[in-house]
């Protein structure tokens, strides 16, 4: 029967293949035959739920937010999730670029593999189908996808309630893109109980890159926009592409390069650390509808970019990457940027050694990020992950 429905699934995802534009796809006999089997592919969330599952620390909650590049380092992503001396303590994980089939990661369902080992419940909501094996290298991997399927994923170690898939406004058109995917950008919220019966509203999100700050702060407010009309406190996480810059088409990338090489190397760096400072509105909304954020983050990059393989650097004229590798060859040809966030509603980070649990002997630590992980000598991601831990609801 499994055999059987791979079959099936490979020959949707051929299907989807052979049209050039969304409407010519649209517009075909195999749309209209394929539409309901579609829209439930992504529209449903996928549930782990694990017997024996006990929290590790029990007077606060401990959260991370991850970008995992796919899970394709997964040895290492597991490793650190399982030992490191504070990924092991988190009881809430937001995962971002969740693999499932995809040949990549090994075709791996990296949520429901990540679930079962680190004895989490979970939950997995489908962003895309993948109609490519990915970009660069992945291209040339042996092997084919499988369910091709890549999203963003919640795990815990508290029960989960309820679980839901916001589709946020499309903001770029991955369908008539060299990485060729059919879907949308997503939100995915689980509301998670607490001790006392207390719930929690965990919201996983990863917005768009390739688009302007603006359509960014569109997405966010979406996301607000669905929160509205509850008092249930909310811990909102996400690799939020906060890049500071307008990206998907040539005139904005040459504008881009016109800042770059118009901006000293150090402003440069403030600015992509500090997004927040006017250049990335979502951050208003946020303001503007009541949430927090500085206290839940420290002021660390959570990506490091290579000048030379910028994404948009195509768009550009060729002799201009010379210019912008001079200038940044004293700081390595490297740049970093914070993309990755918390914000809460109705919650409270702690502060170093603020509570200590009497059972693990766990002790709060401040908001950060841990830059720099590796693994047998390879970075688990190309993203590092954030740490919060948060006051438990009275």
């Amino acid at each position: 029967m499994r055999g059987e429905r791979e079959i099936a699934h490979a020959d949707l995802i051929r299907g989807l293949r052979q049209f050039a534009t969304l409407r010519a796809l649209y517009a075909s006999d195999f749309y209209r035959r394929h539409a309901e089997r579609l829209r439930a592919l992504l529209e449903t969330a996928h549930w782990y739920v694990r017997d024996g599952v006990r929290p590790r620390v029990r007077a606060f909650l401990r959260a991370v937010q991850w970008n995992i590049e796919k899970g394709k380092n997964f040895e290492g992503l597991h490793h650190l999730l399982a030992r490191h001396p504070l990924l092991r303590e988190a009881d809430l994980l937001f995962l971002n670029e969740v693999d499932q089939g995809m040949n990549r990661s090994g075709n791996r369902d990296i949520a429901g593999d990540l679930s079962r080992s680190l004895g989490m419940h979970g939950v997995f909501a489908p962003a895309y189908v993948e109609l490519t094996k990915g970009v660069g290298a992945e291209r040339e991997l042996p092997g084919e996808n499988t369910t091709a399927l890549q999203g963003n994923a919640i795990l815990s170690r508290y029960p989960v309630r309820a679980a839901w898939i916001l589709p946020l406004p499309q903001c770029f058109e991955y369908f008539e893109f060299s990485e060729k995917r059919f879907g949308r950008r997503i939100a995915l919220i689980a509301d998670v109980e607490l001790p006392g019966g207390k719930l929690l509203r965990a919201v996983c999100t990863h917005l768009e890159t390739r688009t302007t700050p603006q359509g960014r702060a569109r997405q966010m407010a979406a996301i607000l926009d669905a929160l509205e009309g509850s008092d249930v406190p909310v811990l909102l996480a996400g690799d939020w592409n906060t890049s500071t810059f307008a990206r998907g088409t040539r005139w904005r990338a040459l504008r881009a390069l016109l800042r770059i090489l118009l901006c000293s190397a150090e402003r440069m760096q403030r600015d992509l650390c500090h997004p927040d400072r006017g250049r990335e509105p979502l951050f208003d909304v946020l303001r503007q509808r009541g949430y927090h954020y500085r206290e839940w983050n420290d002021e660390t990059p959570t990506h490091i970019l290579p000048v030379e393989v910028a994404e948009d650097a195509h768009y550009v004229p060729g002799f201009s990457h010379t210019w912008v590798i001079r200038k940044y060859q004293p700081y390595g040809c490297r740049i970093g940027l914070r993309l990755d966030w918390f914000a809460a509603r109705g919650l409270r980070p702690l502060a170093e050694g603020e509570v200590q649990d009497g059972e693990s002997g766990v002790s709060s630590v401040c908001p950060q990020t841990i830059s720099g992980l590796m693994y047998l000598g390879r970075p688990v991601s190309d993203h590092a992950p954030l740490i919060v831990d948060v006051a438990l609801p009275s």
